[in-house]
């Protein structure tokens, strides 16, 4: 009920659907040259043949959620049909709806480009379970990970793991293991890395203000907001978290890493504990990716949420690749009922956790004006 009540506020909103600080990116593209995260914005140019005004501001957001909220149901769906007992495939399918990381998070996300990368992550898990030409669903995976990472820089840290994964069932000799991990991870690689190298400069970033302000947004060099954000060095984001109580990113870090280790867990004994080591080693790169972007961004949530959703996705791809040989019962016995429940009830308790702490004192110095100091 929450998420649905706050899902419908953004109807309600004065400005756009998505609010005046994730609207914002939708004036970021590559009008002025390259700048990260300018992907998204320099498609929505090409298609509207200029900037986007209010309206379609908000439809974009609308199209975002839609977008991230298919996604994910495809992601459930995926989940619960690898899950090898028909009698658990309520509770699989249940452990990823209930997550935090999934739909409330979405609701709670509205409008940020957060729904390009789930997206493009469920999608390489749908290329590498298909039935069409292998090389055709190489190019798609090839093509998916640097739309998200164009997206979001950090989607890198996300996509690439699973990518060579998807890759590696996919090929069949040595070579092609080699040639087609390289395609899928490169291009996305490279583009993180000029996303992180390029910084725009002070003028840049009030030019693209300016047109969300002749848009209607009522942005000034003294708010804080997506476009702001893109001037912020790592010096600047180690500086804020350094100012974050250690109580506060401890509790954060446990509170969200222990829920994603505990369904991670959870989930994969419920899918008959595939491939334990590859398992072990990507649930390890994806926490230390969350744990990293949240030592430069405080919205620990939203990293948490990438972790589980490429979790997941990599589970069903594991489960798929995993070599049925026979084993002493005890292996694929599910979690005990009491553990499914505490996971369960854990979920529940942190739909409404923020995204970011916002009960901590601390602020960012995230403004043009601050930037500029």
């Amino acid at each position: 009920m929450f998420s649905v009540a706050y899902l419908g506020s953004g109807l309600l909103a004065p400005d756009t659907v998505a609010g005046l600080y994730n609207a914002s990116a939708y004036w970021v593209s590559y009008r002025d040259g390259f700048v990260r995260r300018g992907l998204p914005g320099a498609v929505m140019e090409a298609v509207l043949g200029g900037p986007p005004g209010l309206a379609a501001a908000s439809v974009v957001a609308i199209l975002l959620v839609l977008l991230v909220l298919a996604a994910l149901a495809q992601l459930v769906r995926m989940t619960v049909r690898a899950v090898p007992a028909p009698r658990d495939r309520l509770v699989v399918g249940a452990l990823v709806a209930a997550s935090p990381f999934t739909f409330s998070l979405a609701v709670l996300n509205r409008g940020r480009y957060d729904a390009v990368v789930v997206a493009c992550v469920v999608l390489v898990a749908v290329l590498a379970s298909g039935r069409s030409t292998r090389g055709a669903r190489v190019v798609g995976i090839a093509v998916a990970v640097p739309a998200g990472v164009g997206s979001l820089e950090i989607a890198v840290a996300f996509l690439a793991p699973l990518a060579v994964l998807a890759v590696l069932r996919l090929a069949r000799t040595r070579a092609e293991r080699l040639t087609w991990s390289a395609l899928v991870v490169l291009p996305g690689s490279v583009l993180a890395a000029a996303s992180l190298w390029v910084r725009p400069g002070v003028d840049r970033l009030v030019a693209m203000m300016g047109r969300v302000a002749e848009a209607g947004l009522p942005v000034t060099p003294a708010d804080e907001n997506s476009i702001s954000a893109l001037g912020q060095t790592t010096r600047d984001a180690l500086a804020h978290t350094a100012g974050i109580a250690p109580l506060t990113v401890l509790f954060c870090a446990a509170v969200l890493g222990g829920s994603y280790a505990l369904t991670t867990y959870v989930l994969w004994g419920l899918l008959g504990r595939p491939r334990a080591r590859w398992t072990l080693f990507l649930a390890a790169v994806y926490a230390v990716a969350a744990l990293t972007m949240s030592a430069v961004g405080d919205d620990y949530r939203r990293w948490w949420g990438f972790a589980f959703v490429a979790m997941a996705a990599s589970l069903v791809l594991l489960r798929q690749g995993a070599v049925h040989v026979p084993a002493p019962r005890h292996v694929h016995e599910p979690p005990s009922q009491r553990l499914l429940v505490v996971t369960l009830l854990i979920s529940a308790a942190l739909q409404v956790f923020p995204i970011w702490p916002s009960w901590d004192p601390s602020q960012t110095a995230a403004s043009i004006e601050q930037i500029q100091r």
